[in-house]
């Protein structure tokens, strides 16, 4: 492939040494000019063909460097076995393809061509190389040579010798390229498609650019996996978050209407499965029967004795609800209905007249008003509660808002369940989980 140092910056890229390197001058022929030499044979009744040599040379630190891009045959050369004259004609031909075809390039020696199996000596020719290629750094391209299939010699201050070696550049030729369509005797041929060493080159420079293809597709798979992977990542982190957040606030509530002494949910759980499905409540004061169920006694009580029960039970309730102190809160039931008087008035016989005059009053009582037809189960109305008062005792009002439990007033309020018995007894509340929203509270 040719030395790998690069003195001179203007050098092609891509270029491949043909022979040893030679130091005294630099030759670099294009690869389209030396396609077209090796195929240029005689044709018919030619023994040879004769052209130029084209292109330009560069100086670099006393090195003359010749770039040959361009090969033109010449027309109108007379050919007498081993002598060659060069016409004027010739050379006004010559001069007018330069200008239509290499437009600005300069003449660097010429070329012959013979028929294979031929070999051409430089010393026959090297009498008109001086004569018409007169000057320094002319070269002579012989094809078929004396010692192989091409040779190229070049004048110089030492005289005329055989150059050692010489380079083969690759690039966009178009001149070239075009002036081998316009010589039809000259089949164009795909620069150095036929030598093994270009293919070679030319096969790993398409393998490494398929690698080089592979692998960027391969990296560009990786970036946007990578990108979609980040994404998930960042929504799932998004998501938890949130959830975590959700599952704080749940918990909070929840242990904000948890009973005093219950540390979690899963207690309180535990706590409500070991429970009954009923509870019974017990009241407080000495409350007995008012009725005498047949089934234990085996005799049934006259209408008076309902009529007697009855106003004994209006009366009670009467003065039980009219505030008439403070000792009617306990023990107002035994006080109003003796427990000997009543029994007294359930065994007193009754007339058949008594009977009805006692079941027309009974049903002029505010127990059959209600619809029930039971006395003993309706319940009294909640007396009214002052909360002027209350506030004026020192005692304070708080209204109940939305979704609001009496559990949870206690525990925002207060930090626990313990003022819970008291704020029922206050307000007249017989069920903790009965409270509306707006609904006023008196609060200790």
């Amino acid at each position: 492939m040719g030395d790998l140092y690069n003195p001179f910056p203007k050098l092609p890229k891509n270029i491949r040494q043909i022979g040893d390197s030679e130091q005294v001058v630099r030759l670099y022929v294009e690869d389209y000019v030396n396609t077209y030499l090796k195929r240029l044979f005689p044709t018919g009744k030619q023994t040879l063909r004769v052209g130029l040599l084209l292109g330009n040379v560069e100086q670099c630190d006393g090195t003359p460097y010749i770039f040959v891009d361009g090969a033109m045959e010449m027309e109108n050369v007379e050919i007498d076995g081993e002598n060659l004259i060069f016409s004027e004609n010739a050379w006004k031909k010559a001069y007018q393809n330069m200008e239509e075809t290499f437009p600005k390039r300069n003449i660097q020696g010429w070329f012959l061509c013979s028929a294979q199996g031929s070999q051409l000596s430089p010393l026959n020719y090297w009498k008109q190389h001086g004569q018409y290629f007169a000057g320094k750094n002319q070269l002579m391209y012989l094809n078929h040579g004396l010692e192989g299939e091409e040779s190229i010699y070049i004048t110089s201050e030492n005289g005329f010798y055989k150059l050692k070696g010489h380079y083969i550049y690759y690039e966009r030729n178009q001149m070239m390229q075009d002036y081998m369509i316009t010589r039809k005797d000259v089949r164009r041929v795909e620069s150095g498609s036929h030598e093994k060493v270009i293919k070679d080159f030319r096969q790993r420079m398409v393998v490494k650019k398929s690698q080089a293809d592979t692998q960027k597709r391969a990296v560009g798979s990786l970036g946007m996996l990578c990108g979609v992977l980040s994404v998930a990542v960042l929504s799932g982190g998004v998501v938890l978050v949130n959830n975590y957040n959700k599952m704080q606030q749940m918990e909070s509530v929840l242990t904000s209407v948890l009973p005093a002494g219950v540390s979690g949910w899963d207690e309180y759980q535990k706590q409500k499965s070991e429970e009954p499905d009923f509870i019974i409540e017990e009241l407080p004061g000495n409350v007995y029967p008012t009725e005498t169920v047949q089934a234990e006694t085996g005799e049934s009580y006259t209408a008076a004795g309902s009529e007697t029960v009855a106003s004994q039970t209006k009366e009670t309730a009467e003065s039980v609800w009219s505030g008439e102190g403070d000792a009617a809160g306990e023990d107002y039931i035994e006080e109003a209905i003796p427990f000997e008087e009543t029994t007294a008035e359930l065994e007193k016989p009754e007339s058949a007249a008594e009977s009805q005059k006692g079941q027309a009053e009974s049903e002029e009582t505010p127990l059959a008003e209600s619809g029930e037809g039971d006395a003993l189960d309706t319940q009294p109305p909640r007396p009214a509660i002052d909360y002027e008062a209350a506030a004026a005792n020192g005692y304070r009002i708080y209204e109940v808002g939305d979704g609001e439990t009496l559990y949870g007033i206690c525990w925002k309020e207060y930090g626990d369940l313990k003022k819970l018995t008291e704020i029922c007894r206050l307000n007249y509340l017989d069920n903790v989980d009965r409270i509306l929203a707006g609904q006023k509270l008196i609060l200790p």
